[in-house]
Parts: C-alpha cells; structure tokens; sequence
C-alpha cells in the first residue's frame, strides 16, 4: 500500500475472492471513500503501485497471474487508460520514481541477464541500465530528495538433494547433496535410467535447463535461450527434453534433443499459458497445463510429432503425470490442494490425496506404489511424505533441516527421491549517493 506524500490517498491492490487478478484501488483519507484506478486483462494482476511526488500519476506493475510476464505502466490518478512504459514480459521486483520532479521510473528486472535496475521515462522511451546500481538488484527506494538511491542486493543458492527410500521408508543413511554449484537451482527430473537429473537454474544468469549426473558431475548446458526455461521433463527414451519457456507474454512447450540442437516449439493452445509438459509413457503425448483469460488451469495432451491438442481435465488440472501401467493420469490443481486420478483414456476425476494444503504443485513425485510429497505444513520442521496406495495413509519419511525450494523427483526405479533445500539467502541493503 503507497500513499501520496500529501496524504490525500492511498493506493493498494485489490482482487475477489476465488480470484487471483487484482486491480489497483485509491482510497481517499479525506472521507474514506475508494475508488477503482485500474481495470487489468482477465488473468492478470495490477501491483506495486507508487505514487509520483505530486500525486498526479501512479506507476504500477501489471503482470500475469503466473508472475513471469510483467511491464512497468502509469497512470493519473484522476482516471484514463494507462500508458505502457515496458515490453520486456519479465519478471520485476520493484518500482519506484526517480526523481523529486516524478519524471522517470526506477525498476528491477531481469531484462538483462541477472537483476538489475533501470530507469525508463514516465512518457515512454527505452530503459537503460542504472549503471551506479550492481548485480543482483531488487526493491529501490528513491530519497524524497531524490538525491539518494537505496536497494536490496541479495544472491541466494538452492541445492539439490538426494534420499535413499524403499517402499516409502527411508533407508539407512543421510541425504546427500546432489548438485550444487552456485545459483538457483529448481525442479530436478530424473532421466529414464536414473543416470542424470534435468534441472532449472540460473547459474549464468538467465534461467536455462541443465542437466548432470546424479552424483553432480559433468554438468550440461542444454538450452541458451537468455529467457526463462523451466520444468524440464524427459522423454521415455531419454533421447528428448520437454521444457515451458516463456518468449513472451505467454508461456509455450518445447522440446529439444538432450545430444544438442535448436529447440522445437509444440503448437499447444492459442493465446493462452502454456506449461509445466509431461510425457506419456509411449512417448507419443506430451501432457501440458493451459490457461487463458480468467479461465482455470486444464490439463491438455498434444501428439508431439504435430496434430490439435486435446483437452483432459474439465474441472481444472495442473503438473499431470501417467502411471507406471499406464492406466492412471494423477495431477494437480492450481486451485486447490490435494492430488487427483482420472483413467488415461477419459473418466471421473478422484481426489486420492486430500492433504495437506502445504503441498505445491510442483512438489511431489509419482513411485510404483504411492506419491512422494512435499509438506510444508508440517511442524517443526518441513517433510518428505509418502502416500501409500494400499493403506490410504501418509506417514513422514525425512525432516527438511533448511527452507524448501521448488521440486521434488522419484526415480524410475522408486528407490531415491530429489528435493530441493535453500542454502543461503545473503542480502545487503546498497546506499547510492549523488543519485541523478
């Protein structure tokens, strides 16, 4: 929440129950009344709202509820269409004006190859780089003087883990660190052999796919794009890699060969978010999530040797993946807790999972005979639980010692399960004095 430096109004994002899309609200501290400032896309959200020092305009960010494709707007506080400042569709952590005269914008983004800040002017033109400010820059602050510049400088490292379970017991022995060179690292996958693990991270800059081998060795480059690479998934020949990569304002499906070459887009649906793919287990499907507008997240499939896609879940899915025997498709909701099952070929949906609320999508792993989940909700301590298909219960298996990252894996063979563990998060706040 801002307020104007005469303290007329405050700004604040405001959404609706049951949904994610926010738009920006004044509220008036003379009489307490609001008043709706912004009428964002369906899906998308208005925030970070800062008020020029005269109170005439409010920039703000509007993004998609994903929160990868951003752009810095503003607006005058009296009402009208808003003026877009930006066309990077990249993530941006923080905004603030410039200068006493409310003539340029300071934000952070990524539209470079690592966090930085840049100043673009309130009328429109090209960002530069704020070159006083260094690496890894987030959250600036302009002295009401605008003479003084202040802002986060934070690098942060994930690594990657590895525990020895059997038939949802832990085995004898400690987690082990599986990868870990600098960086974020998210959302390991293993191969169909078990032998290397697909990964997420951010080690030179741009978040790009990686894979090593399990013991964290001989560590591959698989994509270059200078974007965002996430969800990296193999094929069942371990000849292939599918990833979502977001270009542009929407993300899209790729695949690409693990031995090297250019990536290939999968025509999936129109228009709308297109993510987190999975393979069937013949190898001739990938499962995706999309979403357009308003709409909730569905899981779809598309032939990967080209054909329309087709849509499976009606009443929302998200991070699908097939059982070993092929039978079963089990899946998120972005929506709700809980895991669900439906047959492969069409069918009713069951929840089989119903806790716990602190299980993230992106958190759990398929076995032979049960799921392994994350459960943040668990205390003291976060915990890698097992789900017993015969018993119907889960039972905790492992006791994260550090904060839970993005990911969790089983191997094909059920006896080892990748998780990721936040090492470190070194933040310092950077004073830049004489600012202009």
């Amino acid at each position: 929440m801002r307020a104007t430096r005469e303290y007329r109004f405050m700004a604040f994002p405001e959404g609706s129950a049951g949904n994610p899309a926010t738009h920006i609200t004044l509220l008036s501290l003379a009489d307490v009344s609001t008043r709706t400032l912004t009428s964002p896309p369906d899906a998308y959200l208005d925030r970070n709202p800062t008020f020029s020092a005269d109170g005439t305009q409010l920039a703000f960010v509007r993004g998609t509820v994903a929160g990868v494709s951003n752009d810095v707007y503003v607006i005058s506080t009296s009402g009208g269409k808003p003026l877009r400042l930006t066309f990077d569709n990249r993530p941006i952590a923080g905004l603030t004006w410039a200068t006493l005269g409310g003539n340029d914008l300071i934000y952070s983004s990524i539209r470079g190859s690592s966090a930085a800040l840049w100043r673009v002017a309130a009328s429109g033109g090209p960002s530069t780089l704020v070159a006083e400010a260094g690496m890894m820059a987030y959250s600036p602050s302009v002295s009401c003087k605008g003479a003084e510049l202040a802002y986060q400088q934070a690098v942060g490292k994930d690594n990657i883990w590895q525990l020895a379970v059997l038939n949802g017991q832990r085995m004898p022995g400690r987690a082990t660190i599986a990868i870990a060179a600098k960086g974020r690292k998210l959302r390991p996958s293993f191969s169909p052999d078990g032998k290397r693990i697909a990964f997420e991270s951010d080690r030179l800059g741009s978040m790009e796919i990686w894979t090593c081998e399990s013991k964290g060795i001989n560590c591959v480059q698989i994509t270059s794009l200078h974007g965002i690479a996430a969800t990296a998934r193999w094929s069942p020949d371990g000849k292939m890699i599918a990833f979502e990569f977001h270009p542009g304002e929407h993300a899209d499906v790729y695949v690409i060969d693990v031995a090297g070459g250019v990536p290939r887009r999968i025509p999936t649906v129109a228009g709308a978010d297109n993510l987190a793919p999975s393979w069937s287990r013949d190898g001739r499907w990938l499962y995706f999530s999309s979403k357009r507008g308003s709409d909730s997240f569905q899981l779809w499939k598309v032939p990967v040797q080209g054909g329309p896609p087709v849509q499976v879940t009606k009443a929302g899915g998200i991070s699908g993946v097939e059982s070993e025997d092929r039978r079963y498709l089990y899946f998120s909701k972005y929506e709700s807790s809980g895991i669900w099952r439906m047959p492969v070929n069409g069918g009713t949906e069951i929840r089989v999972l119903n806790e716990p609320d602190g299980t993230e999508w992106f958190n759990w792993g398929l076995a032979r005979n049960g799921i392994y989940y994350l459960n943040s909700e668990a205390t003291p301590k976060t915990t890698v639980d097992f789900f017993d298909f015969s018993t119907g219960r889960s039972t905790p298996v492992f006791a994260l010692d550090k904060p839970w990252g993005w990911g969790l894996a089983v191997s094909p063979d059920s006896r080892s399960v990748l998780f990721v563990q936040s090492e470190f998060e070194e933040s310092k706040i950077v004073v830049v004095k004489n600012f202009r």
